[in-house]
């Protein structure tokens, strides 16, 4: 991969590569400990051995997956923290875009932070906030690209795919990183603007509308119509007691 490239045509200021890590994620808020670190920074690697989803979730992948994480600081977006629950779903709609570019299948946004392709997950998307330098966002997707799920655990055989298993052809993955953090810059300062592309964007794209789902807050667990993401980002549910706005959960079931 040419981070010399990546850092001369998009945004970051910095990057690093590595064959094997126990987590994109986990490297980068070590690196958010330093004051001095160039940002927007790039942590790429190769393989995962503890790659992290939301909650107890695992990310399994195999060789030809993108896995990256992106520090940036909200400041230099003029970002205010308001904004930063809807970070993820903006992330969402820059990849599904990107994908939406190379391929004819039917990308969408499965809210909060999965892309599907063709109903099975292609890609995960995960942001953290360090617990130190205060105004850093850790931007971390792991996206299936030329990894194959003939060779995944049978439990995910069925509800995770790759571009590669549903386009039948190799991608060039520099190619896509290229893409998807330049898309990404341009979308998070859509985001510090306000700009209202951007929630008309997440909602066309949202995978969940007018299905039954079962929502899991931590403290309860909702059934309800889904009636697509509002402006602001939250999950709207059509439920027995009429709608309701969620703004964090795991959908647990999708009918």
């Amino acid at each position: 991969m040419d981070l010399t490239r990546l850092q001369t045509e998009t945004f970051l200021r910095g990057a690093e590569h590595h064959v094997e890590i126990n987590s994109t994620n986990d490297r980068a808020l070590e690196l958010c400990r330093d004051a001095e670190l160039p940002v927007p920074y790039l942590v790429l690697a190769d393989q995962q051995t503890s790659g992290r989803g939301r909650g107890a979730n695992r990310w399994w992948s195999s060789d030809g997956a993108l896995l990256f994480s992106i520090i940036v600081d909200a400041a230099e977006f003029a970002l205010p923290e308001s904004r930063w629950p809807q970070v993820s779903l903006t992330v969402g709609v820059t990849v599904c875009e990107v994908l939406g570019n190379v391929s004819s299948a039917a990308v969408g946004l499965k809210w909060p932070n999965d892309i599907w392709l063709n109903d099975r997950k292609v890609c995960g998307i995960l942001v953290e906030i360090p617990p130190v330098q205060r105004g850093r966002l850790v931007i971390g997707i792991g996206l299936n690209v030329n990894n194959s799920f003939a060779a995944a655990p049978p439990e995910l055989q069925t509800i995770a795919t790759s571009l590669r298993d549903e386009v039948g052809a190799e991608f060039d993955r520099a190619n896509l990183l290229n893409d998807v953090v330049r898309q990404l810059d341009a979308d998070l300062r859509r985001l510090a603007e306000n700009d209202s592309s951007l929630p008309s964007r997440w909602q066309s794209r949202c995978v969940l509308r007018e299905r039954t789902v079962s929502l899991d807050t931590s403290q309860q667990v909702v059934t309800g119509r889904c009636l697509g993401i509002a402006n602001d980002g939250a999950l709207r549910l059509q439920t027995p007691s009429g709608e309701q706005r969620f703004y964090g959960g795991i959908v647990r079931r999708i009918v």
